[in-house]
């Protein structure tokens, strides 16, 4: 039976949910190693470490509430309740992780660990139920698109919140006369009570039709062990080919991302030589391109197919990432050409990505006669928390490698240091960025085999 709760109203208030997990997310990619490393006194391996267990533990996390999103029956439904839940922990996790605290190397470490772990937590209990309930919304192909279009429109405001006002909120502080901690720990206050408030307004407002309510299961269900029941949903969706190409896709483009994202502040402070405005400047364009390329990557998509677009639009724009590495592109100009391509391919991923898992959670209700929507989501997102884990443990492990001390001023750093900031900021990424085209070249869904899996 055809699903679909797409007015303008329902499609705004599932787009809100969609500011908790820009802004946490962006937050952390952008600023907490940044954080951790020139703020908190953490060592840059260290500090990789703390962030990469966080998305570690985010990969066991995700899975299991997925697994319970799918099988939880209330009266607000199967989704909202974990949204719900997760408002409030994730402000007060958020505002603790961006406290400094005066201790040691070993208790720093061992707090900032608890910390980012909680943290985690938290945000998969909103992200990934979140993400769920826009395929009980509709099962319309090009309506889950233009769905994921309102969603990412309000990502870019998380965005705005996570990447752009940090820097503006820690200059106003310390122009108070408070200390940089100060400003930061306002930064994780702010952005931890935006984030839940918006978790919390999506859960309450938003609607599904009555056609996307599953029966309630029988006992044998909740009889099963949790973790033996989610190993072997996920054994069985390793079957698919679609499968299997969007989790690798994944991961290459997450890695390709968290390098980016968690190096470009490194690479306009240290190598251009940029004040805290010009940096937010930079933030700024990245936010409002995103935005401005919703609208036409939706056009695209649905005159064309959104699994071209996705693949051709990330391909390109990380093949001319590399090329870039070429040339001195530490200008305000140069920085604004690699972070417009940024851009794009980021607009392609988040926009697209998630319509497109949508469509698998249908291949596999064919498949199977059982809706697995948290299982399909949760382990897509589980590719990403090992994605991002990875590139954080790379990024930091070639800070370290190269020489960068976070005991000195950034205008004292090696040579070397400033070399493979370089390549992170475009040459890495961008190498990514073309093996997620080459992945997706052979991707067996699109409207075509969409519409002849509905007609069988």
């Amino acid at each position: 039976m055809r699903r679909e709760d797409l007015t303008l109203r329902n499609k705004i208030c599932y787009g809100i949910g969609g500011i908790c997990d820009n802004t946490l997310y962006t937050l952390t990619g952008t600023y907490l190693l940044l954080f951790l490393t020139t703020v908190a006194g953490v060592s840059p391996a260290v500090a990789g470490t703390i962030s990469a267990a966080g998305s570690l533990w985010e990969a066991f996390a995700g899975p299991y509430i997925g697994y319970r999103s799918d099988n939880t029956r209330s009266r607000f439904g199967k989704r909202r309740p974990f949204m719900m839940a997760a408002s409030v922990p994730v402000a007060l996790t958020t505002s603790l992780l961006f406290m400094t605290i005066n201790a040691g190397p070993g208790v720093k470490t061992v707090y900032y660990l608890v910390v980012i772990v909680l943290f985690w937590t938290f945000f998969s209990m909103d992200f990934v139920p979140y993400v769920s309930l826009g395929a009980d919304i509709t099962d319309d192909y090009h309506g889950r698109t233009v769905l994921r279009s309102y969603a990412y429109v309000f990502n870019q405001v998380g965005m705005l919140i996570g990447m752009v006002l940090p820097t503006l909120i820690v200059e106003r502080v310390t122009s108070m006369g408070a200390t940089t901690q100060r400003g930061w720990l306002a930064v994780g206050i702010f952005c931890g009570v935006v984030a839940g408030a918006a978790a919390l307004i999506s859960a309450v407002t938003v609607r599904t039709p009555d056609s996307a309510k599953d029966p309630v299961p029988d006992d044998t269900t909740h009889k099963e062990k949790a973790a033996g029941a989610i190993l072997k949903e996920y054994a069985s969706l390793l079957k698919l080919k679609p499968m299997r190409m969007v989790v690798v896709a994944s991961v290459l483009y997450l890695i390709a991302n968290t390098f980016f994202s968690s190096d470009r502040v490194f690479f306009m402070t240290l190598n251009a030589g940029m004040g805290q405005d010009r940096v937010s400047l930079v933030m700024l364009v990245i936010t409002l391109s995103g935005i401005a390329f919703v609208p036409f990557i939706e056009r695209i998509a649905g005159k064309t197919d959104k699994t071209a677009v996705f693949k051709y639009g990330i391909g390109i724009a990380g093949a001319i990432m590399m090329v870039l590495r070429l040339f001195d592109m530490t200008s305000m100009g140069g920085i604004i050409i690699v972070s417009l391509l940024y851009s794009l391919a980021n607009t392609c991923y988040w926009q697209l990505m998630p319509s497109m898992i949508y469509d698998i959670t249908e291949v596999v209700e064919k498949e199977t006669g059982k809706s697995q929507t948290g299982a399909v989501i949760s382990f897509q997102a589980l590719s990403e928390s090992l994605s991002i884990a990875a590139g954080l443990q790379g990024l930091g492990l070639i800070l370290g490698l190269a020489g960068f001390d976070e005991n000195i001023a950034f205008n004292l750093q090696p040579v070397s240091a400033l070399t493979w900031v370089s390549n992170c900021f475009t040459l890495i990424p961008g190498l990514f960025m073309v093996l997620v085209f080459i992945v997706m070249l052979k991707y067996p869904i699109n409207k075509k085999t969409m519409d002849e899996i509905r007609n069988v």
